[in-house]
């Protein structure tokens, strides 16, 4: 005798994007943690019993969960459970939120991060001062390249006057000498170095946190982004194997292996039989980490992104910026990474940054032949000519498209002209490179639909009206970048997924709307209704999200 196989979850009365286009379909069943039905609505409540979960997507749209391809989610949740800057809008915000968290803890230090170089253009250790004159106060800023610090974090560390300037990094200095507290790049592992790192039970409490925050918002898997000691953060590997046998990690992840600064030729074949060892020891564990990050460069705003032409001349006498690993060491890295089925995932913002790497990718290619999807993120400044190298050489490009917007504190640094030619989407894709994309959470927030609010426009409104957008034909459509968060993701960082489909995993999404039928102004009113991991419904918005019920076939709801 054949069972009738039932629906658990039944989605109805909506849109469907497969992770690819937006299809016909209106409806979903879910049975378990699988699809089992895509197709119309009086198909999908043939499936359904009077134990199955009924969701009316009221004409909204039913897509994959988001994949966030660069994130940091373990340090998000610890930042998240302590000292979380991100809310304050005013520098007076700021600081009352600081000594909110230091009065909540008895901690000897002060951690924390978030806060805006908008709102302190010049932080000072004297700021901190004045309102925890007692303990030592380290605070990351919002890009997590810079640490704002106290005094006694200054003291603690041992740099003052007569420190000199780390490679790659800047240490702030007022017409003294001395340290202001301001402290960019490796110039922060200075004070980081001496700051007690995060306890494995904070980060699988801010790990817990962190997955409950990105559920909200639609994502249900991501790649973390540094594993490894990183600017005085603890390793987040142990949080993810053990949240991974506990079962409390339902979320699908993949992480990326830390390479240090300062790496050079003679360092590669050692760093690469540590990874080679942790993957395995990793994999044993369910934890796939067959990824391999390295930072390039920095980041304009600091001066220390690896640029073609010189900086702006009122900058300061930093020229073209450094690279932070050298050419000969990142050949050698990608060759003897690639070799060994590593995808390498690179930080880069320059536009000789990308040159660079490219050229090492062009070498692994005639070195090792066909090899892994390489992946540079962030790619603020591309020249043209190499944006066409993407596609050939098989390196897809990581974006962070909420970034690809007016900012006008970059101006100073770069000029008006580099500014609005950045993130050039288009020319990226236009070249056969793949697309995935990712926040770079905490560095900015989590929520896809603004990243695809801005991928679409180019622009961010704000209090009086939209910015002027970026070179408007950068831009993507919404099949694109809603393929690129999705399906472009999974595909990327966990080895595929990201479709509605039948006998795929349920990861599935329903927003609070139909974007395509939006014009494309509106998507930033966009936002998620119901999140569904393996099948089982995680997350509901408040009011007025679509209704979930229990189907009751008496009451004629089916």
């Amino acid at each position: 005798m054949t069972v009738p196989i039932t629906a658990d979850v039944c989605i109805v009365s909506g849109r469907v994007f497969d992770g690819r286009i937006r299809t016909a379909d209106t409806a979903v069943a879910i049975a378990g943690a699988r699809i089992l039905a895509v197709g119309d609505d009086d198909a999908i409540r043939a499936l359904a019993t009077a134990d199955t979960r009924i969701i009316d997507a009221s004409g909204a749209l039913i897509l994959p969960g988001f994949i966030d391809a660069h994130a940091h989610a373990a340090f998000a949740g610890v930042e998240r459970l302590s000292c979380d800057l991100t809310a304050a809008r005013t520098a007076e915000e700021t600081l009352a939120l600081i000594a909110e968290a230091a009065a909540a803890t008895d901690a000897e230090w002060v951690t924390g991060g978030g806060w805006s170089h908008e709102l302190f253009p010049e932080p000072t250790r004297e700021m901190l001062d004045a309102i925890i004159p007692g303990r030592p106060v380290a605070l990351s800023d919002a890009g997590h390249h810079t640490l704002w610090v106290n005094s006694l974090a200054l003291e603690r560390a041992g740099v003052d006057r007569d420190t000199p300037e780390p490679a790659n990094g800047h240490i702030y200095r007022d017409t003294d000498g001395n340290p202001t507290g301001y402290l960019n790049e490796t110039a922060a592992e200075l004070v980081g170095r001496v700051v007690p790192p995060a306890t494995d039970a904070e980060i699988i409490a801010g790990l817990r946190n962190a997955q409950e925050h990105l559920w909200s918002l639609g994502v249900t898997g991501w790649h973390e982004a540094i594993l490894g000691e990183y600017n005085g953060k603890a390793d987040c590997t142990n949080a993810y194997r053990a949240t991974i046998a506990d079962g409390s990690l339902r979320s699908r992840v993949s992480g990326a292996l830390w390479v240090p600064p300062g790496l050079t030729v003679e360092d590669v074949p050692a760093l690469v039989a540590r990874f080679v060892a942790q993957r395995a020891e990793n994999a044993q564990a369910g934890f796939v980490t067959s990824t391999a990050k390295a930072m390039v460069d920095g980041v304009p705003h600091g001066g220390t992104a690896a640029l073609l032409e010189p900086y702006c001349p009122h900058a300061g006498p930093i020229g073209t910026g450094e690279l932070h690993i050298s050419a000969e060491a990142l050949e050698a890295l990608v060759i003897a990474l690639d070799a060994e089925g590593f995808a390498m995932h690179l930080h880069i913002m320059g536009d000789r940054g990308v040159r660079v790497a490219l050229d090492a990718v062009e070498q692994a290619r005639r070195t090792n032949g066909p090899g892994p999807r390489h992946h540079f993120a962030h790619l603020s400044m591309v020249h043209p000519d190499d944006a066409r190298r993407f596609g050939p050489l098989g390196v897809t490009a990581n974006v962070q498209a909420l970034w690809a917007s007016e900012d006008t504190a970059v101006v100073p640094m770069i000029g008006e002209e580099r500014m609005r030619a950045g993130y050039p989407f288009r020319a990226l894709l236009d070249s056969g490179a793949d697309l995935a994309m990712g926040s770079d959470w905490p560095v900015s927030p989590a929520e896809p639909w603004l990243a695809i609010h801005v991928a679409v426009n180019r622009s961010l409104p704000g209090p009086a009206g939209p910015s002027a957008p970026l070179d408007a034909g950068q831009a993507l459509t919404l099949t694109e970048a809603l393929a690129a968060y999705t399906s472009g993701s999974a595909d990327l960082v966990l080895g595929g997924g990201g479709r509605i489909r039948v006998g795929a995993r349920a990861d599935v999404v329903v927003a609070t709307a139909d974007p395509f039928e939006l014009p494309a102004a509106a998507l930033i009113g966009v936002g998620t209704a119901v999140t569904i991991v393996a099948g089982e419904i995680v997350h509901t918005a408040p009011a007025p999200s679509p209704n979930v019920e229990t189907a009751n076939l008496e009451e004629g709801q089916l």
